[in-house]
């Protein structure tokens, strides 16, 4: 059973992580930096482990995986306690889970929202990336449930 749930998580994950990636890069668009969070997310987890700066495709590179990596983390959190919601129930349940994100990447966790934390984004911003994870949310359960 625990295992299902990993493994429709890591399903869930990367729906979430395909739409936040999806927005920070069309937000990023707008202002000529696409790129830039996944990049300077490739950067900074370089930067801590204390090795050269790469040239940019390898930072780009680096901050994508970090990106899918923190959405299928929290894609398994949210499968673990999510899957057996139903009705309003589930919509309920993603965005109290996703407030939680946000509250978690504003204190505690800074990175938790993946290349997000990259992206200086604003209030109204990060709310609709923190919407939009939601929707990822729910589509995934959904889409697990059907493949069952």
């Amino acid at each position: 059973m625990l295992a299902n749930r990993i493994r429709h998580g890591i399903s869930i994950g990367l729906i979430g992580a395909a739409a936040t990636a999806g927005a920070l890069i069309g937000l990023g668009l707008r202002h000529g930096a696409a790129t830039l969070p996944f990049e300077m997310g490739g950067r900074a987890l370089l930067g801590s482990w204390r090795l050269a700066t790469p040239v940019g495709g390898v930072a780009v590179s680096l901050g994508v995986m970090s990106h899918l990596l923190w959405m299928t983390l929290w894609g398994v959190c949210f499968s673990v306690v999510a899957t057996q919601l139903r009705g309003l129930a589930l919509p309920a349940g993603a965005l109290l889970f996703v407030l939680f994100l946000g509250a978690l990447a504003g204190t505690v966790v800074p990175g938790a929202l993946g290349a997000a934390a990259f992206a200086g984004l604003s209030t109204a911003q990060t709310a609709f990336l923190l919407t939009l994870l939601a929707g990822a949310f729910i589509a995934g359960v959904v889409g697990v449930r059907s493949r069952d």
